[in-house]
């Protein structure tokens, strides 16, 4: 599940991909941990292996739980999309691409 145009739009719409700028020394860090289960298991990594284990990790996060209920977000979609856009934008810098 790639993320497209239309999530990214929806994502910045939402306020997310703001969020997302706003602390990327903490999603940096959600992201290699789970690039990092995930090689655990998976030695060919693909981006979409890792979505998963990133996707339990924000589930249980207190900030992004927090911002969520605060902008009234509690579609579950948002957990995925979220997830996506992590693994975008840092993939390139997780495989050493």
């Amino acid at each position: 599940m790639a993320l497209t145009q239309k999530k990214l739009q929806d994502l910045t719409d939402a306020g997310l991909v703001a969020f997302f700028e706003g602390d990327q020394a903490l999603f940096r860090a959600k992201a290699k941990h789970a690039y990092n289960a995930t090689r655990g298991f998976i030695k060919e990594i693909r981006p979409d292996d890792m979505v998963s284990l990133l996707v339990a990790e924000l589930e249980v996060a207190p900030e992004f739980r927090a911002y969520l209920a605060k902008r009234k977000l509690t579609q579950k979609y948002w957990y995925q999309w979220f997830a996506e856009l992590i693994v975008d934008r840092y993939w390139a810098e997780l495989t050493g691409g």
